[in-house]
């Protein structure tokens, strides 16, 4: 949740190693960049409710099995992040990073 709101509020101004969304699609260029990294951060704030929902859920039914489904739910949580953005950016940018021909810029 951390990560979401520092990327949300202070976003990775240049293509960087270090600090942002980093896929090969997504440092293609400045606007997928820019885009990528805007829509990361909305969908990892909006998964950070099922994050703490998980393990209170799983704790009350099967308390056995918390840690594990805990682990195993973050994972795909995280996973399902990369791949909505990845599906994203290939809707809105061809292979080159450059806009779709009659998209309008995606506002994330």
């Amino acid at each position: 949740m951390l990560l979401a709101f520092i990327i949300k509020r202070y976003p990775p101004k240049k293509i960087n190693p270090f600090y942002g969304y980093r896929t090969t699609r997504s440092m293609k260029n400045p606007k997928t960049w820019e885009a990528a990294n805007k829509y990361a951060a909305q969908l990892m704030l909006q998964f950070c409710l099922y994050s703490f929902l998980i393990p209170a859920v799983t704790y009350l039914l099967i308390p056995g099995w918390n840690l594990l489904i805990t682990v195993v739910g973050n994972t795909i949580l995280i996973l399902l992040v990369i791949f909505y953005t990845e599906k994203y950016l290939s809707n809105h940018f061809d292979e080159n990073g450059d806009l779709i021909q009659g998209d309008s810029p995606p506002n994330a």
